[in-house]
């Protein structure tokens, strides 16, 4: 617990807290699951957390509590990797997205600020000044993800819907939403 983030939320600290009581009720220790270097998806660790919320009752939310907790891509049987913002700033911005806003687009928006989070960067220090719609920081950091695979290509297009922005893929396309033409700038 000791090793954890100083920023992680207290919910998502109760969380990995009650993991680690399941784990010793099971007879399981964390080390023989942590990941080794640089690893993002242990499947020793994956199923035992998979297992715990599918058998045991632990609450849905502790994989995403590890995954943040420890920098972590750890995924449910759906595939999908659950993640929430935890820096203060990021969940702000997150609020601030029209109450209308797509669902899709509002979690790739998500899972790109816990991206950020993963870096240390910052929304703040990305985000476009005023009046500018494509900022060269944030397009930048924002297409590097996407090549390495490590967010979603429409996460581009769900930036640019959310904040007005016009930010270009390595085409020199912008993506506003499905079904709107592509626009070259």
């Amino acid at each position: 617990m000791a090793q954890l983030p100083a920023p992680l939320n207290r919910s998502y600290r109760s969380k990995i807290s009650q993991f680690l009581r399941h784990l010793e009720q099971q007879g399981q220790r964390w080390s023989a699951l942590a990941p080794a270097a640089g690893e993002k998806r242990p499947a020793v660790l994956e199923a035992a957390v998979n297992t715990a919320i599918k058998d045991h009752g632990l609450d849905q939310g502790t994989r995403a509590a590890i995954n943040q907790g420890f920098n972590l891509l750890l995924q449910g049987p759906s595939g999908q990797v659950r993640l929430a913002p935890v820096q203060p700033e990021h969940r702000t911005v997150m609020t601030q997205l029209p109450g209308t806003f797509d669902r899709s687009y509002r979690s790739k928006i998500s899972r790109f600020l816990c991206y950020l989070e993963q870096q240390g960067l910052r929304w703040s220090a990305l985000a476009p000044a005023a009046g500018d719609r494509r900022p060269a920081v944030l397009e930048a950091v924002v297409n590097t993800a996407i090549k390495e695979n490590i967010i979603g290509e429409g996460t581009r297009a769900a930036l640019n819907q959310g904040f007005n922005l016009a930010l270009l893929g390595p085409s020199g396309q912008v993506l506003l939403a499905p079904g709107c033409p592509n626009t070259k700038q």
